[in-house]
């Protein structure tokens, strides 16, 4: 395979996969996908500690890029832009507008809209100052500086435009799909669906019109809104536009996550369908107390969330970036973000965890559990939340708990507010995390276990183990058929099998796998040591077969060779190299 360059990467369509780090050889440029960094002067410092960040959310005020009429800052621009390219970030980059538009367009004509206050998610005041986007001198003002930016981008050196991977629009007052914070004062500036559309959508075709064509490529990204409400005129109209999902960065386990993976499923996961784009987004409310509860869990799930989810860019802060506790959930996410085909990702995973789903009346039957719903009637909402704290109470033996039941029961933006850690959810992914390797009836062959272990290691949110007491004894893994290319391994190349589990107790349990003339080899076995601590083991196969030959039509197995229980964290099948591949 002949080294890619970057412009040969990102102009790769969607139907074929993007090259992988595993595949690449040397002088093959990185994938840009992964974990980001928000802009600012620590973006260079943050590339210096954590070398495996990919990027930077390079944020301008059009204030300061613009601070007099038709008279741009290009210096400010073209340095700044520089300072992220120098240490070898990709850049996505995005010019902010509504309350940093700059003041000079109000004596230009431009009404100046005065809005109710409303607070930010750390409870401080947002901006309650705004421009009427409706206003002709404001479109044509604004579509002037979005047209000067495209144009200059073009102008920047070779080193830095190449940088440039993406632009995200902001036509209101920030990426978010609205225009105000609060509502107007003055009722003659509020802004009606039918015209802030009819704005939004011309401002959209002249970013598609700008960057269509740009080389090397520069991909266009759009907010489809919380509900998707623009998501048709997209798909319409700019089906190859990336799109930013919004609250699947803010947390896991949200309320109502499971509509959002459905809707943001298609488009972002699925290349071999044509229709594969990419997604962003960000967590910058790490201050939150469920967070806070037990931050190096939190951390490292949310990333495993997000691979799960296929968020292809996470943005966060310089401060959780160079926490080194949270630095396995970064890492980690580097080697999988983007990988969206499992005959070129560099390994396949599953995180074991049970998702308490309220809205599951199959699993959760109304007449043990109890009537009730998310929205409805305050009689359905009060059920709701009893019902919440049965299931809960269910599972209290196994570690679960609703931390902050009334949060519990709110709605995503109020849910992922809560105090404290919530294990009951309506309407919530409520599986293992895992990309092309999955666990074969989760609830009928292992136990679902929340908080388990110490907090001051990653992976003890949730997991999966042993029930001798239920006879269930062995947990089957089966590797997504196209992982292999669509037929048997056959021991072409190694692989590396790693294994996370917490070493409490004196039970023995083992690795088994199809290998090459055995179908139920055992690979290692493991007696723990019952130190209260998540270990780890690996073990490399150079015979495996894995052509689902395992009982159940599977490939790998966990086997209890006790009468204790065992809790596992991950199950993780690395390649190493695939040499006479």
């Amino acid at each position: 395979m002949d080294s890619l360059t970057r412009r040969d990467l990102l102009r790769i369509p969607a139907v074929v996969p993007f090259l992988s780090l595993a595949q690449s050889e040397a002088g093959a440029l990185e994938s840009p996908f992964g974990v980001w960094c928000g802009g600012g002067p620590h973006a260079a410092a943050v590339k210096k500690q954590a070398p495996w960040v990919k990027g930077v959310f390079a944020t301008l005020k059009w204030s300061d890029l613009e601070p007099a009429n038709n008279r741009c800052d290009w210096k400010m621009f073209e340095s700044t832009l520089a300072g992220y390219a120098q240490p070898g970030l990709y850049i996505l980059l995005m010019v902010w507008v509504g309350p940093h538009s700059p003041e000079w367009i109000y004596s230009a004509g431009v009404p100046l809209v005065k809005t109710t206050q409303t607070l930010n998610p750390r409870g401080l005041p947002h901006f309650t100052t705004f421009p009427f986007y409706l206003d002709e001198n404001y479109r044509r003002y604004y579509h002037r500086m979005i047209r000067e930016v495209a144009k200059h981008v073009d102008q920047l050196p070779p080193a830095v435009r190449s940088r440039i991977i993406c632009v995200q629009t902001a036509e209101g007052s920030t990426g978010d799909e609205g225009g105000y914070k609060g509502q107007p004062i003055d009722k003659r500036y509020e802004l009606p669906e039918d015209r802030w559309n009819a704005f939004k959508f011309q401002t959209w075709k002249l970013f598609d019109e700008l960057y269509r064509d740009k080389k090397p490529p520069i991909h266009v990204l759009a907010n489809s809104g919380n509900q998707g409400q623009y998501d048709e005129w997209l798909r319409r109209n700019m089906p190859h536009w990336w799109r930013k999902a919004g609250n699947p960065g803010h947390g896991y386990q949200l309320n109502n996550e499971k509509d959002m993976m459905a809707f943001f499923d298609p488009l972002i996961n699925h290349p071999e369908l044509g229709t594969a784009i990419r997604a962003r987004s960000e967590m910058d409310e790490m201050f939150k107390g469920w967070f806070q509860e037990a931050p190096v869990w939190n951390a490292y799930w949310l990333n495993l969330w997000g691979l799960h989810f296929g968020l292809d860019i996470f943005v966060h802060g310089p401060d959780a970036l160079t926490n080194p506790d949270y630095r396995e959930g970064f890492e980690f996410y580097s080697r999988y973000g983007g990988e969206k085909d499992a005959a070129t990702s560099p390994g396949a995973w599953c995180a074991l965890r049970d998702g308490l789903d309220a809205a599951d009346f199959q699993r959760f039957p109304e007449a043990t559990f109890g009537p009730g719903k998310l929205r409805g009637t305050e009689k359905d909402k009060a059920d709701g939340l009893k019902r919440t704290l049965s299931i809960a109470k269910a599972f209290e033996r196994y570690g679960a708990v609703q931390g902050d039941p009334d949060k519990g029961m709110a709605v995503v933006m109020q849910n992922r507010s809560a105090k404290r850690m919530n294990d009951v959810g309506w309407n919530i992914e409520a599986g293992n995390y895992q990309r092309y390797l999955k666990q074969h009836d989760p609830h009928g062959t292992s136990q679902g276990r929340w908080r388990v272990g110490p907090t001051d290691q990653p992976y003890g949110r949730f997991g999966r183990g042993f029930d001798v007491t239920s006879g269930k004894n062995t947990m089957y893994f089966d590797i997504a058929d196209r992982f292999f290319s669509g037929k048997p391994l056959d021991a072409r190349y190694q692989v590396t099998v790693r294994v996370v589990y917490f070493d409490a107790g004196r039970g023995s349990w083992a690795v088994k796998y199809d290998a090459v003339g055995n179908r139920e080899k055992t690979a290692v076995a493991v007696q723990n040591k019952d130190t209260g601590r998540w270990k780890e083991v690996r073990v490399t196969l150079s015979d495996g077969f894995f052509g689902n030959r395992c009982p159940r039509g599977t490939d790998l197995m966990i086997v209890n060779t006790s009468e204790q229980n065992t809790i596992f964290h991950l199950i993780e099948v690395l390649r190493l190299a695939k040499a006479g591949a």
